[in-house]
């Protein structure tokens, strides 16, 4: 039987690469001065988040194998959490209170289903 800090490692692996990937993936296309396919293919960016993409979603089948899905898919509502603090420091996004309150509560929630 897998450990349970095992399986918290690999929840946050997954959440977290997929999160860090759709950030990449918006910082590539904030790069383009234009939309096209030769730059597209070249921007370091795009590749990462692809990466990262696929990281998470090999994580995430291997999380599926020792969490029922009832539990794991919910988990994985971590990566907004993630996607919120990331723009915070990345994008210099702001953090209202709404959102602050939207975290404890998928937090919360992750917390409520785990147990």
């Amino acid at each position: 039987m897998i450990h349970y800090v095992t399986i918290l490692l690999i929840l946050i692996i997954t959440t977290f690469s997929g999160s860090a990937g759709a950030l990449a993936l918006k910082k590539g296309m904030n790069d383009l001065p234009q939309l096209s396919i030769k730059l597209l293919l070249t921007n370091g960016w795009i590749y990462l988040g692809a990466f990262l993409y696929i990281l998470s979603a090999l994580t995430n089948i291997i999380l599926l194998k020792f969490l029922d899905y009832s539990i794991a898919f919910p988990m994985t509502s971590l990566s907004y959490v993630w996607t919120v603090i990331i723009s915070y420091f990345i994008f210099k996004e702001k953090l209202s209170v709404r959102k602050v309150a939207a975290i404890l509560l998928i937090m919360l929630g992750v917390f409520i289903i785990s147990q």
